[in-house]
């Protein structure tokens, strides 16, 4: 009798499990995105994705790769909105992410984490924010992660702009050396004449 209701209970358990599987399905996607020259130096891109009503409940964690030749800086943004007619078109945008990684290993080098600046109200649009300065040379992804809440799936898109980042010319550096010693010549003259 008490075997009977271990192996009972163990079956339950067990269906339970593979059956929460089912709904917990991860749709995402990783491409690789283009960037296209500004003409100033720097590089914009434009990418997000779209989900239909077979998706919905599942989540999704969606990578957009790109390689840096040099030293830029970055700012991108994201906007998924609501709509209700005949059905729902919602996503949850949960996170908003620029990684640097290395190909070879796969091995996270560095985390630039966006801002949530959703507004409040009944079913707002999301958006998210995220600036990186002083990226180097390499391998990045922008991550977007997120929920299918909607009954007719959602949609987002997002906005890469990366610019040329500012490096003190050398000049800048004997300007500012010059500055900070004649800023000391002239406090020493004046304690001199107080005494």
């Amino acid at each position: 009798m008490k075997i009977k209701n271990i192996l009972l209970a163990s079956m339950i358990a067990g269906a339970s499990l593979f059956g929460s599987a089912a709904f917990a399905a991860n749709v995402g996607q990783t491409v690789t995105i283009d960037l296209d020259a500004d003409g100033a130096g720097g590089y914009n891109a434009h990418f997000g994705n779209t989900y239909g009503s077979a998706d919905r409940t599942n989540t999704f964690t969606d990578k957009y790769m790109f390689v840096l030749n040099s030293n830029f800086d970055s700012s991108t943004s994201l906007t998924s909105s609501y709509l209700a007619s005949s059905t729902v078109k919602d996503l949850q945008i949960t996170s908003f992410s620029l990684v640097k990684y290395d190909p070879m290993t796969s091995a996270v080098l560095g985390t630039y984490a966006g801002t949530n600046t959703t507004g409040g109200g009944a079913h707002p649009t999301d958006r998210w924010e995220l600036t990186a300065t002083g990226l180097s040379a390499g391998s990045y992804f922008v991550q977007v992660d997120g929920l299918v809440a909607g009954t007719g799936g959602g949609a987002y898109g997002s906005d890469l702009t990366i610019a040329v980042s500012a490096v003190p010319e050398p000049a800048t550096y004997g300007m500012m050396a010059a500055g900070l010693g004649l800023l000391g010549f002239v406090a020493r003259r004046k304690q001199a004449k107080k005494a």
